[in-house]
Order: structure tokens, then sequence, then C-alpha cells
């Protein structure tokens, strides 16, 4: 069986949101008796396999990021425990993981919810993404997973169109329907 090739297409658009920040406990960081707040940016992109397009929002704010131009064969696709969901890990190769850590395609609907990762999922009117954790189960049948074990990897290949532009270079995502 040949491998499911994923094309993930970066845009000028990119989409935000406010968040508490916390400390590395979890718990809010609090400042004269208020909230801490940041803001979020995520560039809006699309995931393409088989025809099928999914919509996306990778972190930006200076997170890592993979590079744009690359094609990451023996990626993989598997059950990731802490988002109880499917999960797309780029094989971004030796030397990337050692400096860059680990970036995956991951169930999220806002910026906020990523740290150099991308989420996948339908944006709604309010610039967040839906169905997220049902778009994995899709994205893993199209990779050939439809048969497979859920505790099995299943491999593809990753293409990264677009490079990771400056928020200053985007514009703001607006809802069309």
């Amino acid at each position: 069986m040949s491998t499911a090739i994923f094309t993930y297409r970066r845009t000028d658009r990119f989409v935000k949101n406010t968040y508490t920040k916390k400390d590395s406990s979890g718990n809010p960081l609090i400042k004269d008796g208020k909230p801490v707040t940041a803001v979020a940016h995520g560039l809006v992109g699309e995931l393409w396999v088989h025809g099928l397009q999914f919509e996306t929002i990778e972190r930006m704010d200076g997170y890592m990021h993979m590079k744009g131009g690359q094609t990451y064969h023996n990626s993989a696709i598997y059950w990731h425990d802490k988002y109880k969901s499917f999960v797309i890990n780029p094989a971004l190769g030796k030397e990337q993981e050692k400096t860059k850590g680990n970036i995956l395609m991951h169930p999220g609907s806002q910026p906020s919810h990523l740290q150099g990762c991308v989420a996948v999922g339908f944006f709604n009117a309010n610039g967040k993404l839906e169905g997220s954790k049902y778009c994995f189960d899709v994205l893993r049948e199209q990779a050939g997973g439809a048969g497979v074990s859920k505790d099995q990897f299943v491999t593809l290949t990753l293409v990264v169109e677009g490079n990771m532009p400056a928020l200053s270079a985007c514009k703001s995502w607006v809802y069309s329907a």
C-alpha cells in the first residue's frame, strides 16, 4: 500500500484569542487581584488529503514551527492519550528534533491551545475550530488506518507549503459562509 500524502498550506491570514496566563502548576497568574491575560495569534492554513480540505491554526508569536517547502516522509498518525484523539507527528529529522522539540498536529480550537503545534478542524463564525477530534478520525482513515488497530502508527507523508510569515505581513481572518 502506498503512503498517503497530506499537504499543509499556510496562508497570510491569522486568528487571535485572549487567554489567562498560567504558572508552571497550571494555576491562573494573578496581578493586583486580577488575572493576567495575553493575546495568542494563529496562522490560518489548510490541510489537504485525497481531495478533502480541513482548516488549520498554527501558533505564531515566535513559537517553533515546521520549515516551509519541506516534505516530511515517515510522518505518522497515532492515538495520543493526552488528547484522547489521533494526532499527526511530522518526521522532522534528528537535527530539528534536537533543537525544535516535538511538533504535533492535534485537536484544538484556538491559538492559545498550541505551542508550535497545528490544530485541525473547521472554523465557526467566531474564528474557533470545531470538530477537531472528528477530523483526526477522518484523517486516520484517509492515511490508511481504517482497518488498523487504534494503538498502531499509520505512516504518511506530510508536505508543508509556505513559510511562517511575520504577523505584520498577515491580515486578520474573516468568516465567509
